[in-house]
């Protein structure tokens, strides 16, 4: 054990993909379900991992700022979102240094980001209507040298899923279901 991480584990996991790629297939699904105003429900659904099933029974309320017509009682989705990827990259990040053996005493990820509400509100058809950047910055206490750092952060770049998916283009699928009134 390192960092709190069990790195006979992820060797064995590790394996199992080798032998069998189908083991190395994450799958999962929310539920997200309009309760009134901007207040949103997502459950989140079991998951598969290879042919296993994992319980994977949570939820979690969204909302908004009033202004823009909220409660702002619960964090926004783009908390969520940025919440998300911080803590994916973060994981990357221990695990990375974990395989090196290098002691991690703290590590702290600042992730920011804005969006320009006018793409949103319809008001600027030139204004973007997600995020144009997000900045990071990880902060570290540890055994390791200034390189290896450098070398886990962009690691992170390379392995986080979460980072992945917002670095890199992601192909989004609609479905419509219309019910009956």
């Amino acid at each position: 054990m390192i960092n709190g991480l069990n790195l006979e584990a992820l060797a064995a996991y590790k394996e199992t993909v080798k032998k069998n790629a189908k083991n190395g297939l994450y799958k999962s699904s929310v539920n997200a379900t309009w309760v009134k105003g901007t207040l949103v429900e997502v459950k989140t659904n079991n998951l598969m991992l290879g042919d296993e099933q994992i319980s994977h029974d949570y939820s979690f309320t969204i909302d908004e700022p009033e202004q823009l017509l909220g409660r702002h009682s619960m964090p926004t989705p783009q908390d969520y979102l940025l919440g998300g990827l911080s803590g994916y990259m973060i994981v990357t990040f221990v695990a990375m240094y974990s395989t090196k053996s290098i002691d991690l005493k703290s590590v702290k990820l600042d992730i920011k980001s804005g969006l320009d509400l006018q793409g949103f509100l319809g008001i600027n058809e030139n204004s973007s209507v997600g995020f144009e950047a997000i900045e990071y910055a990880f902060t570290v206490k540890g055994n390791g040298t200034e390189s290896q750092f450098q070398e886990a952060a962009e690691e992170v770049m390379k392995y986080s899923p979460n980072y992945a998916t917002m670095a890199n283009k992601v192909k989004m699928v609609a479905i419509l279901n219309i019910l009956p009134e």
